[in-house]
């Protein structure tokens, strides 16, 4: 039985990934955690049985060589990466270590969609945070809920629960809905906002600053990809009929759990 290595687990979409492999699978688990993260790692509200199967290991990524790295990852079958921010310049590092360890499989931290802006040079422009993404890859209670949307709030997108992305992982790809920013509660920006940001960095509006571990100018962009309807997977790339028993958690779902029916 393969032991499960790590990364980012005390970020949002690694939290679901850590409570989906000690919830659905039998494997045991390490936790590759900041040393500043450590106890927020260690307070995870699991059983006995699964703390039993889980173990926390504190690491500076980005200061340790791919040697120490290798040295962590002995006997690990499997590393599943969900970092972000600035923990992805590790990522290739990570990649190297896990190889020279002997690790089986390799999940880089790569759970988005590409989003091409298409300039007025007429030409398309993938933002450099999608290269850091790529480049891994080719090396192997709140009071109100607010959503933010570029230009039309009428054109669907994917979304998927970060509970269902941790699932997805387990199993394959799965799609939580596909629905308009109509259809919820949001807030909408001009999609000229998209372009100025594009252009310059300092154009991102004050209250969406800091939104996010990833740079506000790729938040933009991911928002404006979706109100210009150009967010959504392809039909081969998602898997939720081949898993039936699998319930995903629509926004209809999550809204009834967050504020009731």
């Amino acid at each position: 039985m393969p032991t499960i290595a790590l990364l980012g687990s005390t970020g949002q979409i690694g939290r679901s990934i850590l409570l989906a492999l000690l919830t659905t699978t039998v494997h045991q688990v390490v936790q590759l955690v900041r040393p500043a993260s450590e106890s927020k790692a260690e307070s995870i509200n699991i059983t006995l049985v699964q703390k039993k199967r889980l173990w926390t290991v504190p690491v500076d990524l980005l200061a340790s060589s791919t040697d120490e790295l290798a040295s962590i990852l002995s006997g690990v079958g499997v590393v599943a990466s969900a970092l972000n921010g600035k923990g992805m310049a590790a990522e290739g590092k990570i990649q190297d270590a896990a190889e020279r360890a002997g690790v089986k499989m390799f999940y880089p931290g790569e759970f988005g969609m590409h989003h091409v802006y298409s300039g007025e040079d007429g030409y398309g422009h993938l933002h450099p945070m999608w290269n850091v993404k790529s480049e891994a890859n080719e090396r192997s209670d709140i009071p109100s809920y607010k959503l933010h949307i570029l230009d039309d709030a009428d054109e669907k997108s994917d979304f998927t629960h970060i509970n269902d992305l941790a699932t997805f992982l387990v199993k394959k790809n799965f799609v939580s809905d596909h629905i308009s920013y109509n259809e919820v509660r949001k807030i909408i920006l001009p999609i000229d906002v998209m372009h100025r940001v594009w252009k310059n960095k300092d154009e991102v509006p004050e209250d969406v600053k800091g939104k996010s571990a990833f740079p506000d100018d790729f938040w933009i962009l991911v928002n404006g990809m979706q109100g210009l309807g150009r967010f959504w997977r392809p039909p081969g790339q998602v898997h939720n009929s081949l898993f039936p028993e699998v319930k995903v958690m629509t926004f209809e779902r999550y809204f009834q759990d967050k504020f009731g029916s």
